[in-house]
């Protein structure tokens, strides 16, 4: 019965955007609005989704390829995917992946080569004891050689290090990179990356650097790269904001900011939490103890609606600055795919522009009107 009402997903989303066309025609608007938000901000930046694999459901096919031009892999290139036993690498799923992208005339943005978590402990040991830092290092060296070599020429891009900074007072995060390689390891990593495909552009990615803490040491890292010839091409915010408390303002400053540097700006991960959470920012490793659960079906109407609001001055914002941002990614398909059902704890979540049968949300008509506005407001 769940396959029967998923298969109606890309006619509904049709029939929802052709009633929005028919309400702003007789509201006075003559432009209608584009059939997929990849026509609607072709002219602004690339619009992605981030998928588990390329075994996707029918349905699920069909809104992928109408709607986005660009796919990030949400786990099969991380490295504990990757390598999970020492020289032992599982290329298989990414390369379907790619496959999958190039038949229907996407891109692919790799992510990531090096991270804290999802890292397997085998990179930090050594027979038992702490792996020296020359081990690590060739460790380091070998998997992005062999990873980024791997799929040369066929990623846009790559999520090169990803969450290094650290969220207290401290300039980087405490991991056993840092603590093994000290800060070298980051540009160590992104220098082996361009080695291996040089071609590619090679982005900083992390939570929380919109706000002005956070921020200055992103520009502490970007500059001091820059300082040292290390090729860095984009810096990747995230995006992970909960509803009524997207920081608009800061989000404006930093885009300016990291463009100022001489970067191309992704937001990489962008959902919009419905459901409260304590923190803002998307440690993985911070889990909330609760069983609340407001949402467990649909979502309502009103906050629906006030999501769709949200996501709509989001995305003016980001249209405003469209000639420094290269792309803008979802953290999944639609709801049934967000990591916000099981982070930081398990609930029933509504992040995304498609429910869980694949029925579009007031929030997908509302975004596509962005630019037909920015055009009408340009003419007239």
């Amino acid at each position: 019965m769940k396959n029967n009402r998923i298969a109606f997903g890309p006619a509904v989303t049709f029939l929802i955007i052709i009633a929005a066309n028919t309400f702003f025609s007789q509201a006075g608007f003559a432009d209608p609005l584009p059939l997929s938000l990849k026509d609607a901000y072709e002219k602004h930046f690339a619009i992605g989704a981030a998928i588990g694999s390329s075994n996707l459901a029918d349905a699920e096919r069909k809104v992928l390829f109408q709607h986005f031009s660009t796919i990030t892999p949400e786990n099969c290139m991380k490295p504990g995917s990757v390598q999970p036993v020492e020289g032992e690498f599982h290329f298989s799923p990414g390369d379907a992946l790619v496959q999958m992208a190039k038949d229907h005339g996407m891109t692919v943005n790799g992510h990531t080569l090096v991270w804290h978590s999802k890292c397997p402990e085998w990179y930090f040991s050594d027979g038992g004891q702490p792996a020296s830092r020359d081990l690590l290092l060739k460790r380091l060296r070998e998997h992005i050689s062999r990873t980024a070599g791997h799929f040369k020429g066929q990623l846009a891009s790559w999520d090169v290090v990803n969450e290094a900074l650290d969220d207290g007072q401290d300039y980087l995060r405490n991991s056993k990179w840092l603590q093994i390689l000290g800060e070298d390891y980051i540009g160590e990593a992104f220098l082996e990356a361009h080695k291996a495909d040089p071609e590619a552009a090679l982005y900083y990615n992390d939570y929380s650097i919109e706000y002005p803490t956070k921020r200055a040491k992103a520009l502490k890292l970007i500059k001091g790269l820059k300082e040292r010839n290390i090729p860095i091409h984009g810096i990747g915010i995230q995006g992970h904001w909960i509803l009524d408390k997207i920081p608009f303002k800061d989000l404006e400053e930093t885009i300016l900011s990291f463009h100022a540097e001489g970067l191309k700006v992704a937001i990489t991960e962008l959902d919009l939490d419905v459901v409260h959470r304590k923190m803002n920012g998307a440690d993985i490793n911070a889990i909330e103890d609760s069983s609340a659960d407001p949402y467990p079906r649909d979502l309502p109407i009103e906050i629906q609606k006030k999501q769709a609001e949200q996501y709509a001055q989001l995305f003016a914002l980001l249209s405003k600055h469209s000639n420094k941002i290269s792309r803008v990614t979802f953290w999944g398909l639609h709801d049934g795919k967000s990591w916000l059902n099981s982070w930081p704890r398990k609930r029933t979540n509504h992040a995304l522009f498609w429910d869980r049968a694949l029925k579009p949300k007031l929030a997908l008509p509302a975004v596509l009107r962005v630019p037909v506005e920015n055009a009408s407001k340009i003419c007239n």
